[in-house]
């Protein structure tokens, strides 16, 4: 059986750890009620790239056929603290592309909402991060998933309240975008 690797923060870890089958409640658990796969979690709440590029290699001794990764939020704050944060965040996030990228890879961008209103300056270093992203991923053949923007469109139809309950963490109906727009990319990837 193929097996799909899940690597990031607490969007992707929705406490797996505590959940009968190791999914969590989050996009993971959708995404497995609709593929024919084995799906594996290692998503932990609190991680930044620095901390997914120290257990790259446990994670990968799943031999998984393919890989997901979002991360990049938790790196925010120190990026905000200093601009060399920055330069390490893409050092680090390019390890970590170059490791995962043997093997067929989709990279969600990171994201935040519009409420709290604080978050809003997030934005400014989102951006360059979100185009580092894209061009590593464009770099090694990895996919690329905006949801930044994919999430921008949803909010013409809904409250920034009805994706999100803190601005940063998904509510169902963001998780549920959250794998429509995941299982999309990838059918596209196996046409």
């Amino acid at each position: 059986m193929k097996k799909i690797l899940f690597l990031g923060d607490s969007i992707t870890d929705c406490e797996h750890l505590y959940s009968r089958d190791g999914l969590g409640d989050g996009y993971v658990k959708m995404l497995s009620e609709k593929l024919p796969y084995k799906l594996i979690n290692t998503g932990t709440n609190g991680f930044m790239a620095a901390d997914i590029k120290r257990r790259i290699n446990i994670f990968l001794q799943s031999n998984p056929d393919f890989i997901s990764l979002l991360v990049g939020v938790n790196d925010i704050p120190s990026i905000m603290a200093s601009p060399k944060s920055f330069k390490h965040f893409t050092e680090v996030y390019e390890e970590i592309v170059v490791k995962i990228s043997k093997k067929p890879c989709l990279i969600i961008a990171p994201f935040v909402f519009p409420s709290p209103a604080e978050l809003i300056n997030w934005e400014r270093f989102l951006d360059p991060m979100r185009r580092e992203i894209k061009r590593l991923c464009e770099k090694y053949g990895a996919e690329y998933l905006p949801m930044d923007k994919i999430f921008k469109e949803e909010l013409n139809r809904n409250e920034p309240s009805d994706l999100s309950p803190d601005g940063i963490h998904l509510t169902e109906k963001g998780h549920r975008i959250l794998a429509e727009h995941w299982l999309e990319r990838i059918k596209n990837l196996q046409q």
